[in-house]
Order: C-alpha cells, then structure tokens, then sequence
C-alpha cells in the first residue's frame, strides 16, 4: 500500500518521519517506555526516539533554544517556532 502525499507524491521509504540522530523509523513505543521527543533543530522540527534519548547523554544538545527563556521544548510551523514552554515565538530560520 503506497502512502500519498497531499501534492499527489508518494513517499519513499527514506522520506518517512525517524529519529534525527540514528534514522530508525517511527513507531509507538510501549506504554513504561519513554515517549518520542518532539524538538526543534536548525529551524526544523524532529524527533527524537526512546533509544537515543535513553543511550546518548548529550541528545538534546543539538536542539535550538527559545531565545527568550532556553528552553528546548520548541514547535516548528508556519515558518515560526514557538517555544511551547514560555509562548515566545521566532522565524524558523532564527533557530538555526
């Protein structure tokens, strides 16, 4: 079953959402395992898996920081990202 893109596209297996650190593919982790992390990194949005985040210490270093209070909890979209921590937005490009 191919997935379909709105512009008509289908997505290639390496177009598929994974972890921005070791590429494993999506997938939803059990319930006593950590969470996916949703993060911001060079004015893009990620995600980071429960592997990484449980093996590598440092994983978090790569993300952007609100410029306001630092915090790493960011959302990309429409050309901002938004702090989901304090409100404070920027262009994505800021981040970066």
């Amino acid at each position: 079953m191919d997935v379909v893109r709105p512009d008509g596209g289908s997505i290639e297996p390496g177009d598929r959402p994974g972890c921005s650190l070791c590429g494993r593919p999506t997938y939803d982790p059990d319930k006593r395992e950590r969470p996916w992390a949703r993060a911001v990194s060079g004015g893009r949005q990620v995600l980071i898996c429960p592997v990484c985040q449980a093996e590598r210490p440092d994983w978090a270093a790569s993300l952007d920081r609100c410029g306001s209070c630092g915090g790493t909890r960011l959302s990309a979209m429409l050309g901002e990202v938004v702090c989901r921590a304090c409100g404070h937005s920027q262009p994505a490009n800021a981040g970066a």
